[in-house]
């Protein structure tokens, strides 16, 4: 749609968006000042969530476990199969605007974690084997943030309460924790660092989605499922 404004309607059901992303933010925010402050809850939360993926898939000794395991690999091209998908849905449907809006929130989301990453100054993950401790910082996880953006977006542009939604819903949560779990393995993030990236992704890609479905006639609730 060229120069014509959406319905005043469609604005107003879209600002929920806005509300999301400012919880997500808040959000965000008191996770990032416990990191920061070295919480013990915080510890706690990533000691067992450490301690249940160990149980689970076994780690540290499992051949997903570490730098040098499946799991940094696997979680890489998992996001990056998810990111090529939703934009290459979108150029598909000829929605080439969108594809920019979810470019340029990919963009926003890689600047506001380059800038927390020194602020909170949370080291990585001290390697079980007792491998060299990466010196990069590890707060928030950006893999996990790229991801729940790109799944917020898909929820907006395939029509909401379909068959077709509930099956992105699912396989969208599978690929956010698909990698989630995949960074704490890998011992480059912390479990906290996962769920802050998850708030991160949620509080630019419910921004993202608020352009889309604010200003654009064809987004959620209006294409075919």
């Amino acid at each position: 749609m060229t120069g014509a404004q959406a319905p005043a309607g469609t604005v107003a059901a879209a600002s929920r968006y806005l509300v999301a992303s400012a919880v997500s933010a808040v959000a965000l925010l008191v996770l990032t000042v416990q990191v920061t402050a070295r919480s013990d809850a915080v510890g706690a939360f990533d000691a067992d969530a450490r301690a249940l993926a160990d149980r689970a898939l076994g780690a540290p000794d499992g051949p997903w476990a570490g730098a040098g395991g499946w799991a940094d690999p696997a979680g890489s091209a998992l996001l990056a199969a998810g990111v090529l998908a939703v934009l290459g849905l979108l150029l598909a449907r000829r929605r080439f605007g969108a594809a920019l809006w979810v470019a340029a929130g990919l963009s926003v989301q890689f600047a506001a974690e380059t800038l927390l990453e020194p602020l909170v100054g949370r080291p990585a993950p001290v390697p079980a084997d007792g491998a060299p401790q990466d010196a990069g910082y590890s707060f928030p996880s950006g893999h996990t943030a790229s991801a729940t953006l790109v799944l917020v977006v898909l929820l907006v542009v395939v029509r909401a309460g379909t068959r077709r939604w509930w099956l992105c819903l699912g396989a969208g949560a599978l690929l956010v924790t698909a990698v989630g779990v995949s960074r704490v393995l890998a011992e480059a993030h912390h479990a906290a660092d996962v769920a802050g990236g998850c708030l991160l992704g949620l509080t630019v890609g419910c921004a993202v989605a608020w352009r889309l479905d604010a200003r654009d006639p064809n987004s959620s609730g209006k294409e075919a499922g």
